[in-house]
């Protein structure tokens, strides 16, 4: 081991190249970052069938295994914050310390959603008509993107259906069993999870400390990886 070991679990749609310039400089901080391409993303192809959050643990604890990590510090952003959450309950003597990076925990039932299905419905029926077919696709895409949901429709056949298991699963439950000493990281202009998402995330996680990154969006190790790895390197070291 190099130095201080922190896995990084990332978002949907993301892969471990998007963190290069975090890694780099938390390596020269003596900690040891590693970055998973999850199942689906980056180089690593998508699972033979829909898998759950179990299945992607199980897959992680492999990797670490590979390492010899006994205990690590775990972060996950966004997609990846759900899976280390239930790592820290599930796996509580194998976390040292626990980051979340604007983590896709909270759910609430937005307008954007309902209006979503029912654009879905409706253009299923529309576009089923003679000579419609093809601008199917073209409405498809758009609808996605005013829903928020352009992850879904770029997503492959299995990756859907992963998707729709990852949403059945309720994780704000599991926050108040969380025991490893946790920071959240939230970007102020957070355009996909709003920033009262944090405020409750901090309410419901004995003793967790919150920073907010200004002039940041949802992705602070693209917008601001020099701030977000010296936030990380206080936090773990």
């Amino acid at each position: 081991m190099n130095g201080t070991p922190l896995l990084i679990l990332h978002g949907w749609g993301s892969n471990s190249g998007r963190w290069q310039r975090v890694t780099d400089l938390l390596r020269k901080q003596e900690i040891e970052a590693l970055v998973l391409d999850l199942p689906g993303f980056g180089i690593v192809s998508s699972p033979k069938r829909p898998w759950t959050r179990d299945d992607y643990i199980n897959w992680i604890f492999q990797k670490a295994k590979e390492r010899n990590w006994e205990k690590f510090n775990l972060l996950g952003h966004s997609f990846g914050g759900g899976l280390s959450v239930k790592i820290a309950v599930a796996f509580p003597e194998k976390v040292e310390k626990l980051i979340l990076c604007a983590p896709a925990i909270i759910r609430r039932k937005r307008l954007k959603t309902y209006l979503f299905y029912q654009l879905a419905h409706i253009g299923k029926k529309i576009f089923s008509f003679p000579g419609l077919k093809k601008l199917e696709p073209y409405a498809q895409r758009l609808i996605y993107k005013l829903a928020g949901s352009r992850d879904y429709y770029v997503a492959d056949g299995v990756m859907k259906e992963t998707m729709k298991k990852l949403g059945d699963e309720n994780l704000e439950d599991l926050l108040a069993k969380i025991k490893a000493p946790t920071l959240i990281i939230w970007g102020k202009k957070d355009d996909v999870l709003p920033l009262r998402d944090a405020q409750e995330l901090k309410e419901k996680i004995e003793g967790a400390e919150l920073k907010i990154i200004s002039e940041v969006k949802h992705s602070p190790h693209r917008e601001a990886p020099e701030e977000l790895a010296e936030i990380i390197s206080q936090f773990v070291k």
